[in-house]
């Protein structure tokens, strides 16, 4: 087995602090966005999953990740296009599906998911959202859904994005408070953004440590702020919607859309052992709270990461918070041991 120390990634979105005081060292000075595992040169680096660690302190993009199929035959097209991988006009990086699972370390806001169609044209009504973009939806259900954002989102709609702002930014009192409160916090990072009038559409969760919530493909998401550990296969396929300063396809997002996903359930840890519910076997997640277990029936490689305490894998392999052990299948059954908090992630369910 392997220490597994991370890389960093630095984008505008992460914090300043929460990853160097997780890990106990001094800030760079660069927002520290991602602490990433199972991806780069070294040990772990062809692990069939990617765990991440993330530290958001700016609202991500309004986003969809694709299906297998749609990914493979996108990066086929792509590809057989000429489209180099570095050029601003390419959407597809690799031909794999990136499914997610994100887990609170600590309160994690998100965005995740399409409103059951009765509540989401309540936010609508409360938040003075034109009859014209949600006719179809209160006419056709959730059938609508990917015309409706599709139309949001490919702009003409600036006066509609203005009236939301101006009624949201007072605050708005009852059910659609902290929607309204969300919309107008978005509207300053990203004034007249026509994300905006999808925002009342989603979703939000407040998670607290240890609930989880999983992001399937054609699921629209947008994490706001917090730690959580993030895991998946090791894809990077992100269709961007509005709500950032990188490039925004809307045809891609709109056709990798599921409008029958709804909205994923939160999932709460309920012991010290709990296995997140993660569906197909890319990947399993289990969470780990000041007690130890033997794992046994492997069938690959499995990553262990440490984020409170001292955790020791094996007989003698300690890891500090922000560090990881990787445990080759050929190593067979371990212990696992922490009085802290860990993660364990394995191949498959488990």
């Amino acid at each position: 087995m392997d220490r597994l120390a991370g890389r960093l990634k630095h984008y505008d979105w992460g914090s300043a602090t929460a990853l160097s005081d997780l890990r106990g060292v001094e800030p760079s000075g660069r927002p520290e966005a991602e602490l990433w595992f199972g991806s780069g040169d070294g040990p772990g680096s062809d692990l069939p999953y990617l765990v991440k660690v993330l530290a958001v302190d700016r609202p991500l993009s309004l986003q969809v990740h694709p299906d297998d199929a749609r990914a493979k035959a996108g990066f086929a097209a792509e590809e057989a296009a000429g489209v180099a991988m570095d050029s601003s006009g390419r959407v597809f990086v690799d031909d794999r599906a990136k499914p997610e699972l994100a887990s609170a370390v600590t309160p994690f806001e998100v965005l995740c998911g399409l409103r059951p169609v009765d509540e989401a044209l309540d936010a609508a009504t409360a938040l003075g959202l034109p009859d014209g973009l949600t006719a179809g939806l209160a006419a056709d259900g959730p059938a609508a859904w990917p015309t409706l954002v599709g139309e949001a989102l490919r702009g003409g709609w600036s006066e509609a994005v203005a009236a939301l702002v101006d009624r949201c930014r007072p605050g708005v009192e009852g059910r659609w408070a902290d929607t309204a409160e969300l919309v107008a916090r978005l509207a300053d990072l990203h004034p007249g953004d026509p994300a905006l009038l999808v925002v009342p559409m989603l979703c939000h969760h407040r998670l607290q440590p240890g609930e989880a919530v999983f992001v399937g493909p054609g699921v629209p998401h947008l994490y706001l702020s917090g730690l959580a550990v993030e895991v998946m296969p090791p894809g990077d396929n992100v269709l961007r919607g509005g709500l950032t300063a990188k490039r925004v396809d809307v045809l891609a997002l709109v056709e990798a859309l599921d409008p029958t996903a709804g909205a994923p359930p939160v999932q709460r840890a309920t012991s010290d052992v709990h296995r997140y519910d993660v569906p197909g076997d890319d990947f399993g997640v289990w969470r780990v709270t000041d007690t130890g277990i033997d794992v046994e029936d492997r069938i690959g490689p499995d990553l262990v990461l440490g984020m409170a305490g001292s955790t020791t894998v094996g007989d003698d392999l300690v890891i500090r918070p922000g560090e990881a052990a990787v445990v080759p299948e050929a190593d067979g059954p371990y212990r696992l041991a922490t009085d802290g908090l860990a993660y364990l992630v394995t191949v498959g369910a488990a």
